[in-house]
């Protein structure tokens, strides 16, 4: 049970405050936060709601991005949104809308990495038991086991054999809810991109909602970004259906969202808000 206040309990003051900087921006993950969880990663999108509001957001603040998990080209084709900043792997890469369909910019860190990437996804195929499904995502990969018959059994047995390949082709191992993450040994993360993102965009306020452990390095980038006053950052850890958020999402945020349609109702407040506050200032 978390001790965290909801959203809408903070709409009277820490939200207003935040409503009233200049340049605002607004910077959320997808799967689990916008999009629901779903059986299969190829069936995620944003719900209608979400979508719309993240379209008209982008017309009253200074930046809508979102950040995921997901390769950049996918995660912008599923939000279908081409104004929006939309940032892959973790960090690793972006997505430029160049006015002629787009391009994807990756990390240059990363490149002596990719070989390694190939080898150590042609072993764990070798070893995956069915209902495992490795996505290849070229710079990062994914192991996917919410398929599997018994996933926290699954985990157990397979995450030692995953620890001794990810040391043996000199990657890193992260975990998110039923996945691994394989990536490069390179100091990027949702956390970091949140920090350039505000800099970029010369952001006096920022809010980062996410829902996974990945999510909690720029849930608490946010708050270390608000204690040294570079900027208003507020993080929103978005609660796990099944009610397994992650101690370290629940550590990290200043507020909770209760669900994926929970953040939609959010997203409408702070369009409203952000509305009714300009019109009277």
């Amino acid at each position: 049970m978390t001790t965290l206040p909801h959203w809408r309990d903070l709409c009277g003051n820490t939200l207003q405050d935040w409503l009233s900087n200049e340049r605002i921006g607004i910077i959320t993950d997808m799967d689990g936060t916008i999009s629901p969880i779903v059986p299969h990663p190829t069936q995620a999108y944003p719900t209608p709601q979400n979508r719309r509001l993240l379209e008209a957001l982008n017309e009253r603040f200074a930046l809508v991005a979102v950040v995921s998990g997901r390769s950049a080209e996918d995660v912008r084709q599923r939000v279908g949104l081409p104004q929006l900043v939309y940032v892959g792997n973790h960090g690793i890469e972006r997505w430029h809308n160049d006015g002629n369909g787009g391009y994807v910019e990756v990390a240059p860190a990363v490149n002596p990495y990719l070989t390694h990437l190939q080898q150590i996804k042609t072993a764990i195929e070798a070893i995956a038991p069915s209902g495992v499904w490795v996505e290849d995502k070229r710079v990062t990969l994914s192991i996917h086991y919410r398929a599997h018959p018994n996933p926290l059994q699954f985990r157990e047995e397979f995450l030692p054999q995953m620890m001794t390949l990810t040391q043996t082709y000199h990657l890193s191992l992260f975990e998110g809810r039923n996945i691994f993450e394989v990536r490069p040994p390179v100091n990027v993360d949702k956390g970091t991109i949140f920090a350039q993102l505000i800099e970029e965009y010369a952001l006096s306020a920022a809010i980062y909602l996410g829902d996974d452990v990945t999510d909690a390095d720029a849930l608490q980038m946010a708050k270390t970004l608000n204690h040294q006053k570079r900027c208003h950052a507020l993080g929103v850890a978005v609660l796990a259906k099944d009610g397994n958020t992650p101690q370290a999402v629940l550590s990290s945020a200043d507020m909770i969202a209760s669900s994926v349609d929970d953040v939609g109702d959010l997203l409408a407040w702070l369009l409203s808000a952000s509305s009714t506050w300009r019109s009277n200032h």
